[in-house]
């Protein structure tokens, strides 16, 4: 069997060169790609007013509400206080490349573990570099890459082995954007026996807790809002749980109005309330479908890394397609583990790749007409969610079919990653 730690004439994959390679092509991105992308809007008014407020001496969750946990709070100082918005702005999306250049050498290093064949490892690199130049120009207007970053590095630490670490980064996730908690059990799937949970719990509380004070200490009430916040926004107007209303809109067969509400559009139509309300019963129904998934084959799964990012983006889709809330810049979220997913799986990362482009053309660009339900915008979104929910559905049965092709101890390598070409139409 040819090792899977070299490459294909024998020479040892170097990770460096891959990382060096994955971040020149991001930076090429960034200085030569992103500049010439409209973008038409700045959404970095808000980050600058949460810095401004601070730098006056106001308590943040105490003497004002933030709708974001207590860590981002630090990505929106550190651009600076009390400057023109054109300062700030400038000041945030340094910091944000600089953040996105740490997630693709995170997301290199990931793949040299996952596929240390040079080959696959800097297919990755480039992938990824092609994610951030499709998704646009938000990557650097929104604070979501540090997200990313902290995906890249979770999906570093699972296929290394080092589950404490992994939820260590959860942890930080969770003081975040909060959403990064859900990939917790699959930590758990991973360390196997229950005795072995106690030092990745720990590790996931303490670094939830260390991210969230010190206002959870001056301000629980504060920080509370946050879940509050998320937890009774309603239906978002791009949201997959809300297509069928747009569709019934589009086609003259249901009524639809859009609203303004927790910072963003909302849906009002006959059972827009109800999808909202079934949004976390539906959320909560796909993960467990994935975390069944990948019980079945924990085994294989703790022996052949290259199935990993395959399970972290599932989770991440499963969170991202049955929420109620579905921005734009949550397609930021799955740029890292997408790119190594799509050195393995080509088909999977086409589809994720259209996805990408179909939302940085809907977004901003045709977001005032999507607002005024014209059709040509809510053709596009709802075009772009029925390929989110199939994209869902295509990675948790290619899990599926890994599972069981790797149940049988007869099967070979080969034979037991068989190629979405080779799936039942």
């Amino acid at each position: 069997m040819t090792d899977e730690r070299t490459a294909p004439d024998g020479r040892a994959v170097r990770p460096d060169l891959v990382v060096l390679a994955t971040v020149g092509l991001v930076l090429l991105v960034l200085v030569v790609v992103l500049p010439h992308l409209w973008y038409g809007r700045n959404d970095v008014s808000l980050y600058q007013a949460y810095a401004d407020q601070i730098a006056q001496g106001l308590t943040p969750y105490l003497d004002f509400d933030v709708e974001y946990p207590p860590l981002a709070v630090h990505f929106f100082r550190l651009a600076g206080a009390r400057l023109t918005l054109e300062a700030y702005a400038r000041n945030f999306h340094l910091e944000m490349g600089v953040v996105t250049l740490l997630t693709g050498a995170l997301a290199a290093l990931a793949a040299c573990a996952v596929w240390p064949r040079a080959r696959r490892a800097y297919v990755a690199g480039a992938l990824y570099a092609f994610g951030v130049a499709l998704t646009g120009a938000i990557i650097l207007n929104r604070y979501d890459v540090a997200v990313a970053l902290v995906v890249a590095a979770f999906l570093l630490c699972l296929v290394r082995g080092w589950y404490t670490a992994a939820a260590v980064a959860l942890g930080i996730g969770f003081a975040l954007k909060i959403t990064p908690a859900a990939l917790l059990p699959l930590v758990l799937l991973l360390a196997g026996d229950p005795r072995r949970w106690a030092w990745p719990l720990i590790g996931f509380a303490g670094a939830a807790l260390a991210g969230l004070m010190p206002y959870l200490v001056t301000a629980p009430r504060g920080v509370w809002h946050v879940f509050q916040y998320h937890l009774e926004r309603p239906l978002q107007i791009e949201s997959v749980l809300g297509t069928p209303m747009l569709l019934g809109q589009a086609l003259g067969a249901a009524w639809v109005e859009v609203g303004w509400s927790h910072g963003s559009h909302q849906l009002i139509a006959a059972g827009a309330d109800i999808a909202a309300d079934l949004s976390g019963v539906l959320t909560f129904g796909a993960l467990v479908v994935v975390y069944i998934v990948l019980l079945g084959g924990r085994a294989r799964l703790r022996a052949a890394p290259e199935q990993l990012p395959l399970a972290v983006l599932a989770l991440l889709l499963a969170l991202m397609t049955f929420g109620k809330v579905l921005s734009p810049q949550y397609f930021i979220w799955i740029l890292p583990v997408l790119a190594v997913v799509a050195a393995r799986e080509p088909l999977l990362g086409f589809l994720g790749g259209i996805l990408l482009l179909l939302t940085e053309i809907e977004y901003p660009a045709l977001y005032v007409d999507l607002v005024e339900l014209q059709p040509v915008a809510t053709g596009l979104v709802v075009v772009r969610n029925l390929l989110l929910l199939a994209l869902f559905c295509l990675t948790v049965w290619r899990l599926h079919v890994d599972a069981v092709a790797r149940s049988s101890p007869s099967t070979s390598r080969d034979a037991a990653c068989p190629q979405l070409s080779d799936l039942p139409s």
